[in-house]
């Protein structure tokens, strides 16, 4: 209220004053402020409500947040994390996701890397900070440059400081000119701090004594000039060479083994009188030169001759008369000493095969066969060469006292190529086979008038030319066990066929062709026969590999004699010549029936190869001992045709391959007749194989 109301007092009046008019006055209403907006800005409620969402964000944070740990070592270094992470108890509290780190201590490498937070667990990591590097200060008493050595291996140093060395244990070895090494283990702290290493050096020389007659001489060492004799100086330990030298007079070396102090006085040395140098030269140069005896070298040519004496020289050269020249020199004197050599010459007869080729000497062009060329008596190079020919080359040294002959047959390219191939060959099996050259057309087969004949002996014509290698005997059980270590070529009622020197029996054409090309790999060859899963499907006919012979070579090899076709292995006529080879005979009664009873082997069943007399060829045993798988395919053909077959091998499918010889169950006309014919496939134990091989 603006206007204060007075209540009055009772029994009294008011005193009667002159009053005013009254008058009215303007009314303004009071304007009412709300208190709800004044309350919601005031800086109290602005506190509480951060304070609410701080305490809501701390709580969402503790919520989410999880702790990122880290065990140090050292334990007490410092841990910094990017980000928003509140440290708590060991580690850290954080939101999931990716944080840098550097982890660092005094006297360590810093670590830093990247670490990732994940939301549904913990993290704990150790981390192992790398200390600094030590350093090491070396010391020495007395104090001299050195060397260091870590782990044997030299490192720079400034005067003796090594720096930055990993912490860690090292062996310290310390090296200098004059004094003995010396090596310490000791342990490098790290952590930028400098290990101290004190050394006392040991000397490493000794005093060494050293006089001679005269006295005054000059003593070095290694080229270094130590003094003038008598003499007392160091020398640094180990084995040593002095050298005492004085004008006009022999220079003396003294090994001295020097023990690091332990002095020593050496023996008074005499310096005898100096030798004579004599410098000599010849003409021509490069003869030999002794003297008294004993050969000095080549000219030109300087030597020392003791003086006081005479010399004995000899001077020679080929091709060239020998001097002898006697001289002797004062002491310390030099002379000069010219030789002239004169030459001696010899008569050598050059000729050759074809006549008129051309001579060349030393590389030099000297004429036509047919001459006689005058040659100093020394070794000459005489190389003869005619057009289409291969050239004949030789050494020759002329005499002086008999004229010699050098006679040149040359070779065509194709003779000296089959010189260069050899005659024999040892196969890596342990077998020898021989070279064949056939040049000839022959009829395979036999006649139908022939006595024991059978149907597939028909008549064909083969030409056959290509050089081939085969194997002297059958392949034996030694050389087939290599191949197959257990196999087994079993007995006969009791009569072994399994010994190491028979031939192998009992194994199928296809185990034999799997031999050859075993054998072939191992010799490095390119292998015949094509193989599938193991199963033969065909061969390879340009191969340089081992093989099976051709039916064309065995009987070749086997009946070939000077244009004719032999009828059995010793001739043309029965009986059995002796020693012919390994038949069913009176040996073998008790396991054939059917025996030749005139005749004996000496053996029941099979005999070691080369047992009996070979063919003209060197081959054993292509009759009697064992039969023979054949490389072909098992055919007949159907009558004698003009058509001649050259270097036949046979087709490359068919279902049996051809067996050829007899073996030593058979005793039949039939069977014994170098053409008899037999096919089969599978193994037997009277049919071994033999190797062949082509020539490229």
């Amino acid at each position: 209220m603006t206007v204060k109301e007075v209540a009055p007092v009772q029994d009294e009046k008011p005193p009667i004053q002159a009053q005013s008019p009254i008058e009215p006055i303007g009314f303004t209403p009071v304007q009412i402020k709300s208190t709800r907006a004044r309350l919601f800005f005031s800086k109290r409620a602005i506190i509480v409500a951060a304070c609410l969402l701080l305490t809501i964000f701390a709580l969402t944070y503790l919520i989410l947040a999880r702790s990122l740990i880290f065990d140090t070592n050292p334990i007490d270094a410092r841990i910094q994390v990017s980000g928003l992470a509140i440290p708590l108890g060991d580690g850290h509290l954080l939101l999931p996701g990716h944080y840098r780190f550097t982890i660092s201590a005094e006297g360590y490498l810093p670590h830093s890397g990247e670490v990732e937070v994940k939301s549904e667990g913990h993290s704990r990591h150790s981390i192992s900070l790398e200390k600094l590097p030590g350093h090491l200060q070396v010391a020495t008493s007395p104090t001299v440059p050195v060397k260091i050595l870590l782990d044997g291996r030299e490192v720079p140093n400034k005067n003796g400081l090594v720096e930055a060395i990993k912490a860690g244990p090292v062996r310290v070895t310390i090296l200098s000119d004059r004094h003995l090494p010396l090596t310490r283990e000791i342990n490098i702290e790290g952590l930028d701090k400098t290990h101290t290493l004190e050394a006392t050096l040991r000397p490493a020389w000794a005093n060494i004594t050293i006089s001679s007659i005269p006295s005054g001489a000059t003593v070095t060492s290694a080229g270094k000039i130590l003094g003038k004799t008598p003499l007392t100086t160091e020398l640094i330990q180990g084995d040593r060479t002095v050298s005492i030298s004085l004008p006009e007079h022999k220079t003396v070396d003294i090994p001295i083994a020097v023990t690091a102090g332990v002095d020593q006085t050496l023996a008074t040395v005499s310096l005898g009188p100096a030798d004579g140098v004599l410098r000599v030269v010849t003409t021509p140069q490069g003869a030999g030169v002794t003297v008294n005896g004993e050969f000095r070298g080549h000219t030109p040519l300087e030597l020392e001759l003791a003086s006081g004496h005479r010399h004995k020289l000899r001077f020679f050269k080929d091709g060239y008369a020998s001097i002898e020249h006697t001289i002797d020199l004062s002491a310390g004197t030099q002379r000069d000493l010219n030789i002239n050599l004169n030459a001696v010459y010899g008569k050598v007869y050059v000729t050759s095969v074809p006549s008129d080729a051309e001579v060349y000497i030393d590389g030099s062009y000297a004429g036509r066969s047919g001459q006689t060329f005058n040659l100093p008596t020394r070794s000459h190079n005489i190389v003869v060469r005619k057009q289409g020919y291969q050239a004949f080359d030789t050494r020759v040294i002329p005499s002086n006292k008999l004229e010699q002959t050098v006679r040149a047959v040359l070779l065509t390219s194709e003779q000296a190529r089959w010189k260069n191939i050899p005659t024999t060959l040892r196969h890596a099996a342990g077998g020898t086979m021989k070279l064949m050259r056939p040049n000839a057309v022959f009829t395979m087969g036999s006649s139908r008038r022939e006595q024991g004949r059978r149907a597939n002996e028909v008549l064909r014509q083969v030409a056959l030319n290509r050089p081939f290698y085969i194997g002297t005997t059958e392949v034996t059980n030694r050389e087939y066990r290599r191949f197959k270590h257990l196999h087994s070529s079993s007995h006969v009622s009791g009569v072994s066929l399994d010994n190491d020197n028979l031939p192998v029996v009992n194994i199928s054409w296809a185990e034999a062709v799997l031999f050859c090309n075993w054998l072939s790999e191992k010799d490095g060859l390119t292998p015949v026969y094509l193989t599938e899963a193991g199963r033969v499907i065909g061969f390879d006919g340009a191969a340089n590999g081992y093989r099976l012979p051709t039916e064309a070579e065995w009987a070749w090899a086997a009946r070939y004699d000077q244009g004719s076709m032999k009828k059995f292995p010793w001739g043309d006529e029965l009986p059995i010549a002796s020693n012919s080879g390994n038949y069913a005979d009176t040996t073998a009664t008790k396991l054939i029936a059917a025996v030749l009873r005139t005749y004996s082997d000496r053996y029941a069943a099979t005999a070691p190869v080369a047992s009996y007399t070979p063919n003209t060829l060197g081959l054993y045993d292509l009759g009697g001992n064992v039969s023979e798988w054949i490389h072909d395919l098992y055919t007949i053909g159907t009558g004698l045709s003009s058509r001649v077959e050259e270097n036949p091998l046979g087709p490359q499918d068919g279902d049996f391959h051809v067996i050829r010889g007899s073996s030593w169950r058979h005793s039949g006309l039939t069977e014994l007749r170098l053409s008899y014919r037999d096919y089969g496939e599978s193994a037997r134990n009277d049919i071994g194989f033999r190797l062949a091989r082509w020539v490229n």
